[in-house]
């Protein structure tokens, strides 16, 4: 029988790291068919789309009610193709509001059920740990400090490394290079990176902010270059909307390159969530920002309680970055954070130290391949055809 394989992400970071575990298990597995809730990572991994991901691509309480119609057809999709599939093995990537509800229906047909990336209990709805202990069949981490959490709640659990250590990073030495590419030769001025989000309400409530906040550096740094990824998933007309809305320097959008983009910027403004990972990961200073729907936020404050909401403050275990929240998210704040990176030179060194230590943390590369050899052992969709890439093997 050919093995099948549910697979399901619900924004760009699960979309791609997603896609690198699905290209380590089908190299174990060639004749392996998956079925996926997921973007353009994941179909070119060569999974079968059933659910495009920006029909789940969405976050807050509030805003997904207003997309609840398109959600109910999006599960529903999915459990008639595991259904018709007879599929028994699934892959659930984070976005828990989503996968822990389709997990129930999933557990009551008899399929196995492998999650990957953790929802953040350790920051709120703790008490949903009972909900996975009885649903998941195994959680896959990818933060060492999630492995004793799990441990303590008698959830089976495996840490395995970070998924973003499997492909290289540009450093330093490709800044050059870099700006060259995307701004031409002979470029001057500092280079600011705005990367506002991968879903296009981020986008909407933070663009036009730090879009303001260039308008004010600018004053301070004539000749100031900005630089802005766009996420694969994200349409460049959300940018352009905006943009025609009010005065800025000029900004050149780069569409699927981040990490260039954050290797060739002095500084950035990222919104909150692995984006802010994989600009320490490059070493750029950061500003971290976020902006929530109102409802969404105070509910949020109730809920959650960590003593940072960037990642990359919470795996250094302190405040690498500053970060800027909500009402706190101002143009004005914005533009100064940014200022004392480009201008002090004592703060900047100082953020750079912070940042070569988050390598230390995080491991090595080589997760992607050992968690998919995990998953294809514990469900049995074949019989490896190929050792592990590491000898670390959970």
């Amino acid at each position: 029988m050919t093995p099948s394989l549910l697979l399901v992400a619900g924004e760009a970071s699960g979309d791609h790291h997603g896609a690198l575990l699905l290209s380590e298990m089908k190299r174990l597995c060639p004749d392996l068919v998956c079925h996926a809730a997921g973007g353009p990572a994941i179909a070119e991994a060569g999974a079968r789309i059933v659910v495009p991901m920006e029909r789940l691509n969405v976050m807050g309480f509030f805003e997904v009610a207003s997309r609840l119609p398109g959600v109910i057809s999006s599960y529903r999709a999915l459990l008639a193709t595991v259904d018709r599939e007879k599929i028994r093995t699934a892959v659930l990537v984070d976005f828990p509001d989503f996968n822990l509800l389709l997990a129930r229906a999933l557990k009551s047909r008899g399929v196995q059920i492998h999650y990957y990336v953790s929802p953040q209990l350790w920051a709120w709805r703790k008490g949903r740990v009972k909900t996975i202990r009885r649903l998941v069949n195994h959680m896959f981490v990818i933060f060492p400090f999630e492995e004793p959490f799990y441990q303590k709640h008698g959830v089976p659990v495996t840490y395995a490394g970070h998924p973003l250590l499997d492909e290289p990073f540009p450093d330093v030495s490709t800044k050059k290079s870099l700006r060259e590419e995307f701004l031409g030769a002979g470029v001057s001025g500092p280079v600011v990176a705005l990367a506002p989000g991968s879903r296009p309400g981020e986008i909407r409530r933070l663009y036009p902010r730090m879009l303001a906040a260039l308008s004010l550096l600018e004053k301070k740094q004539p000749g100031l270059k900005a630089l802005v990824p766009i996420p694969p998933s994200v349409s460049d007309e959300v940018y352009r909307a905006i943009e025609k809305t009010l005065p800025h320097p000029p900004v050149l959008r780069i569409s699927g390159r981040f990490r260039e983009v954050m290797a060739a910027a002095d500084c950035a403004l990222v919104t909150s969530g692995t984006a802010t990972l994989e600009t320490g990961l490059v070493g750029t200073p950061l500003v971290v920002v976020y902006v929530m729907n109102e409802g969404s936020y105070r509910l949020a404050r109730w809920l959650v309680d960590v003593p940072a909401i960037g990642m990359v403050n919470l795996v250094a275990g302190r405040k690498i970055a500053p970060e800027l929240i909500q009402e706190a998210a101002t143009p004005q704040a914005m533009a100064d954070h940014l200022w004392t990176l480009l201008s002090d030179e004592s703060a900047r060194k100082r953020t750079l130290s912070d940042l070569q230590g988050l390598r230390q943390v995080l491991g090595g590369p080589g997760a992607s391949a050992r968690i998919a050899r995990a998953i294809v052992e514990k469900s049995g969709l074949c019989t490896p055809s190929s050792p592990p890439e590491s000898p670390k093997d959970p």
